[in-house]
């Protein structure tokens, strides 16, 4: 059922590997080679060299007797003496040497040195059939090969992951819990200690801010010197003034001191920071069994948000 048959041209118009060129890609070729001579000729020989080159493909050898001429039967010779034909098939390896007949094994090229035996094209052609069957069998079956493996490595996954993820959330809530309480205990201490400094900078500077507002110069406010009584207006702006006389000198006073303990707090929470990341990354890269995709670098990149972090700092 919808078999063409095509005659190469003339080897003067188009070489046999270009007509097959034509063709290959588009159908399942089945290729016979017809043969006059008792021997092939060295353009023959070419050109089966090209075509086992490019397209690796058997092909059906048959040997016709020129006209007025008959083959001499194979009773009348050796069973085990080859043509010259023959010898030169096998050397160019379309034959099997494990087929002294040339018959030919599934899959390997056929030689027909009889024309009775015509009839062996219908099993050779039903090889071919079945070879090219075969090999899309095969290929199918690797895509489907594939196709279950990663089904089977992601249901692997998914498994390992619902195992492996809920004690991985459970160990990082706890190693937050154990940050949050150590920053705060860090941002406590800090804060006590700041308090404690800004007391004792105002104690120390107490004579010195009482000289200062005692002498400064109110703004937009006149003070009788006859002594008579402001008005409480008056008073509350003079206040504000004190306070913010108070409030500069103490800010000051207290700047260097409190640049250096900044530093120290954010070097503390820093530290604090890259050490439980730290500990996160090691735990991940210490995993028994890795998602799959996932698995541990070799460069050392598993540390990235630590090293980040460091930079930050």
């Amino acid at each position: 059922q919808e078999v063409d048959i095509v005659v190469a041209p003339c080897r003067g118009f188009q070489s046999a590997e270009s007509t097959l060129a034509e063709f290959v890609d588009q159908v399942l070729p089945v290729v016979t080679f017809a043969i006059s001579e008792p021997q092939l000729s060295p353009s023959d020989q070419a050109e089966l060299r090209e075509i086992k080159q490019k397209f690796s493909l058997p092909i059906f050898f048959l040997r016709i007797p020129e006209a007025g001429s008959e083959l001499s039967s194979p009773k009348n010779s050796p069973k085990d003496n080859k043509s010259q034909l023959h010898l030169q098939l096998l050397d160019l390896e379309y034959l099997s040497p494990c087929s002294p007949c040339g018959c030919g094994a599934p899959g390997s090229s056929m030689l027909v040195e009889q024309l009775e035996k015509l009839r062996l094209l219908s099993s050779f052609s039903r090889q071919v059939l079945q070879q090219h069957l075969v090999e899309a069998a095969t290929r199918l079956s690797e895509v489907h090969g594939r196709c279950l493996n990663i089904f089977i490595n992601q249901a692997f996954d998914m498994q390992r992951d619902l195992q492996i993820t809920p004690k991985r959330l459970e160990y990082t809530r706890r190693k937050e819990n154990e940050l949050y309480e150590s920053l705060m205990g860090i941002a406590n201490r800090k804060q006590e200690e700041m308090k404690e400094m800004i007391v004792d900078t105002l104690g120390n500077m107490k004579e010195e801010l009482l000289e200062d507002a005692a002498s400064m110069e109110f703004r937009d406010i006149i003070i009788p010197e006859s002594g008579e009584p402001v008005s409480s207006k008056d008073i509350k702006r003079c206040i504000q003034q004190i306070q913010e006389l108070i409030i500069s000198r103490l800010n000051q006073a207290v700047a260097n001191k409190l640049i250096s303990s900044v530093d120290y707090l954010r070097e503390s929470f820093v530290g604090t920071l890259e050490r439980c990341l730290k500990s996160l990354e090691e735990s991940w890269e210490g995993s028994v069994h890795p998602p799959r995709g996932l698995e541990k670098p070799r460069d050392g990149s598993v540390h990235i948000t630590s090293n980040y972090l460091k930079q930050v700092g």
